[in-house]
């Protein structure tokens, strides 16, 4: 590069390759400012200064710019435009660019990143910050290996063989593809040129026609007639040749353009770029034919290998035969699993020794960031590479391993001479690792599936349960052992349908409505040889349904057992009750009781009413439960409900409570018990009077609609806390908390009224608030 401008300038400043930074900003303070916080790099840098984006592009019009740095509002050209400018620029674009703003505008760094820009810099910015990043920038430039984004960001120097005798032609020619970035070389004659071509390898041939020795026709046939260099283009440019013929016959040669001369410069170039570019696409074409000669080879085998060591084996025996390395290594991380761990697999090539291969953090950070593989030009000098003292490797080649959530593993290929590996190397080597990392998660996911399926079949196996997995049409698909254990009269068939011939219509009811409705159904299930299943039917994804059976038989003789005890304890409680309530009111008449005798024998009464209520209770539902009391009638539930209003009207009037009523508006008939209704409204007109305040108001209201009676017992009493109303309706449970549970009770009333409810299969539910009072509503179903 060239030494450093104007100011920036010493003269003992030692002559070598420095970075270039170009600095532009409309203010000239500010431009010569950060040009002298920059010259403080010392001579390894060249900075050139400018005051707008036409004097900032005639300055270095000749020259490449590494690092740009560039204020975005300036006269007739912004930064942006300025950027754009620079990317296109014949020397190659800079390797980093700095956009500087004072307004942070919406849009600004969309379109900042659209063009590359490393970071937009918003003002006020110090000099020492712009320092701070151009030494960052300097470090990164001065790294041995080449990351492969890096590499593709460079522009091609392209190498374009000037073919003419007359030396006035190439000095005049050679002038203007050096302005343009191009290397060049030169040939005087015709056999000079074949020579030039087959030696040289350029990218484009610039051929004069009368040239000593061979003219350039006969050059362009023989070139067209070699396998080794006819893909190179040629652009036949003469001044003698101008007949139509000749340009014809130029042209059937295999001449990709004839010019004649005197030709116009500018449309001369745009000709070359259009070849070159041409040239471009065919080399990545010629390239990635090479690379599916491996590819194929590689995807084929790793399609049939579910183990990851042998994806790891046929991979690295192919690409380390295929590039020539020395050795081959696949790394594979754990995933994390407790007692996975990383695993390595290695080959090495004919007659080489293998070499332990250490991976360095920094280019796993590297790899896992820029999700880039790295050419290691020079492994005993880079930062990248983690050498032993006796390693034979000199050049090394990474490519990352990238799966659809992480970094798998890294496959590294290394040889022992240095700049050994190339770009090319490296698109073949990412591309296989593409491959590999497919293989790799698929071989990952195959063993996943595979343990997985280990476990639900152990699960299936030792479950108690009965688990059955139906399709879409109703066809058994799995059943577990509990669940072949189900059907005892006749023999399941997989992909069949249950049949509903053996007494199992219930079940398969459940599941036609299930699969029906979508919606998961649980149950009850009586089966044929009297055993009771407690059925959970739930949807999958494919549409198919998956029923669980849990054995309750045991429980429900259990069950019955205790029902049956609580009845028969219950009824032999009364007796004793009975006597004991009745002796306690005879003692008035066996003599005169004085006062604290008197109170002896109401505390007596008041016990065995509350005990009489208690059995009374339990003797309900040890009855609800066993279903021993179950008398469905016609009930005309309007007059039933009427009556018992009235029923409770003196009982609310001792505590100068309203009670109101709103009767159904029609006759409303139903199919149920009325001993067990009463005692439904009973409980719930008692509570309603029991936990309300002395004044306060019951309001029972009542209504109807096509398939329900609806029946909601307000009123403004105490309330029931949040806390317990999920549990008011279980059996013996109280209120410990408030004024309610300062009032008597045995925790049953509500208990028989959810289970009179739901016998005569229907709803209830409650609504409440401290101190304002407890709602509750219950609907049945009307009379068919």
């Amino acid at each position: 590069m060239l030494g450093i401008m104007g100011a920036m300038n010493t003269p003992e400043a030692p002559q070598k390759e420095q970075v270039r930074i170009l600095v532009v900003d409309d203010h000239p303070n500010t431009a010569a400012t950060l040009a002298r916080a920059l010259a403080q790099l010392g001579p390894i840098v060249n900075v050139i200064s400018a005051t707008s984006g036409h004097d900032a592009l005639e300055k270095v019009k000749t020259v490449g710019v590494d690092i740009l740095f560039t204020d975005m509002i300036m006269p007739e050209m912004t930064g942006l435009e300025l950027i754009e400018k620079m990317q296109k620029h014949p020397a190659g674009k800079p390797a980093f660019t700095y956009l500087v703003t004072a307004y942070d505008v919406p849009g600004l760094k969309v379109t900042a990143q659209r063009l590359k820009v490393n970071e937009v810099i918003v003002k006020p910015v110090r000099p020492e910050r712009i320092f701070q990043i151009a030494t960052h920038a300097i470090q990164e430039m001065k790294q041995t290996t080449r990351p492969v984004k890096a590499a593709v960001a460079e522009k091609k120097k392209f190498k374009i063989l000037v073919a003419d005798d007359r030396p006035d032609n190439i000095t005049l020619l050679t002038r203007y593809l050096e302005y343009e970035g191009y290397e060049n070389i030169i040939a005087r004659d015709g056999l000079e040129t074949l020579d030039k071509v087959r030696d040289e390898l350029p990218d484009l041939v610039l051929l004069d026609v009368n040239m000593p020795h061979k003219d350039g026709f006969t050059v362009l046939e023989e070139i067209r007639s070699d396998p080794a260099v006819r893909h190179i283009p040629v652009i036949i440019l003469t001044a003698a040749r101008l007949d139509p013929s000749d340009v014809q016959s130029g042209l059937n040669l295999g001449a990709d353009d004839y010019v004649t001369k005197p030709f116009d410069r500018h449309e001369l170039m745009a000709r070359i770029r259009t070849k070159l570019r041409v040239k471009e696409a065919e080399d990545v074409i010629r390239r990635r034919n090479r690379e599916l000669n491996l590819l194929p080879q590689i995807g084929k085998e790793l399609s049939a290998r579910v183990d990851i060591k042998d994806v790891a084996n046929i991979l690295l025996k192919r690409t380390v035969e295929t590039l020539g390395a020395m050795q081959g290594n696949m790394i594979i991380f754990a995933t994390g699993d407790e007692g996975e761990q990383n695993f390595e697999v290695s080959i090495s090539g004919e007659s080489s020794k293998r070499e332990e291969v250490k991976l360095a953090d920094n280019l796993l950070k590297h790899i896992t960031e820029s999700r880039e593989g790295v050419v290691i030009e020079n492994a005993q000098d880079s930062p990248f590479w983690t050498v032993s003292g006796e390693s034979a490797i000199r050049s090394a080649l990474v490519a990352p391993l990238h799966g659809r959530r992480e970094l798998l593993g890294v496959l590294t290929l290394t040889h022992e001479q240095e700049n050994y590996f190339n770009l090319d190397h490296l698109l073949l080597l990412q591309a296989i690792a593409s491959q590999a990392a497919i293989a790799a998660e698929n071989a990952r996911l195959y063993s996943s599936v595979a343990q997985e399926q280990k476990r639900v079949a152990a699960v299936l196996r030792h479950a108690a349960e009965a688990i059955l997995m139906f399709d879409t049409h109703g066809r058994l698909v799995l059943l577990n052992p509990a669940g072949e254990k189900l059907f005892t009269d006749f023999k399941t068939k997989i992909n069949q349908p249950l049949s509903a011939e053996h007494g199992y219509d219930v079940f398969v009811n459940m599941l036609e409505d299930a699969r029906a409705t979508r919606i998961a159904k649980s149950g009850e299930v009586l089966w044929p040889d009297k055993r009771t299943f407690v059925t959970l039917i739930t949807p999958i994804e494919d549409g198919g349904q998956i029923a669980i059976l849990h054995d309750v038989t045991h429980f429900k003789d259990l069950e019955q057992v205790k029902n049956e005890f609580i009845a028969t304890a219950s009824h032999d409680l009364k007796n004793p009750i009975t006597t004991i309530a009745g002796f306690s009111t005879l003692l008035s008449q066996a003599g005169p009781l004085n006062e604290q005798q008197r109170d002896f024998v109401d505390r007596i009464q008041c016990a065995t009413q509350n005990m009489s209520e208690l059995v009374q209770n339990m003797v309900s539902l040890a009855q609800m439960d066993l279903q021993a009391t179950q008398k469905h009638e016609p009930v005309e539930l309007g007059v039933l409900l009427a009556d018992m209003v009235d029923e409770f009207r003196l009982q609310a009037a001792t505590k100068n409570q309203a009670l109101e009523f709103e009767p159904f508006e029609a006759p409303t008939t139903i199919s149920g018990d009325p001993l067990q209704l009463k005692q439904l409204f009973r409980n719930l007109i008692g509570n309603a009077i029991k936990y309300s305040p002395e004044g306060g108001r019951i309001k029972v209201a009542a209504g109807a609609d096509k398939k329900n009676i609806r029946v909601d017992v307000q009123d403004t009493g105490y309330g029931i806390p949040a806390a317990d109303l999920p549990f008011i309706f279980d059996r013996f449970y109280r209120v410990r908390n408030g004024k309610v549970s300062e009032i008597e009770g045995n925790g049953l009333g509500l208990a028989i009224v959810k289970s009179i409810v739901e016998h005569h299969c229907g709803q209830i539910s409650v609504e409440s608030e401290v101190d304002k009072g407890t709602c509750f509503t219950f609907t049945l179903p009307l009379r068919n």
